[in-house]
């Protein structure tokens, strides 16, 4: 019984492997273009440039505040100051990074339509 699933097996994987290449299936191209409902356009956008505005200010003050912290840490001889104000810097750097990758994904989900 064994033998013989194992036969089965092997000659199955030859058909397979004997078989012709796969041809890829047709593309089929949707003109799918994404669009706020009617009147929602303007809302959309105040919301957006808000929400773009209020991170880069809040990246702007994380950034001041960790400089700020290190600066502290220096001058009163504060080692934790200055550890955590590094650590800051670091955070916003990332987080200025992350801001920067989702304004190009927000961008090309909600950008100008169609190409």
């Amino acid at each position: 019984m064994r033998a013989a699933s194992t036969v089965l097996v092997v000659l199955a994987g030859l058909v397979v492997l004997s078989s012709g290449p796969a041809t890829a299936a047709p593309e089929i191209a949707a003109a799918v273009c994404p669009a706020a409902p009617p009147g929602m356009q303007g809302f959309a956008d105040d919301v957006t440039a808000w929400m773009k505005w209020g991170v880069l200010a809040l990246i702007g003050i994380g950034a001041v505040a960790s400089l700020g912290s290190i600066l502290v840490g220096r001058i009163f001889s504060h080692p934790h100051a200055s550890r955590y104000g590094a650590m800051g810097v670091a955070v916003v750097v990332m987080v200025a990074i992350t801001y920067t990758v989702i304004l190009t994904i927000l961008d090309s989900i909600t950008g100008s339509g169609c190409t």
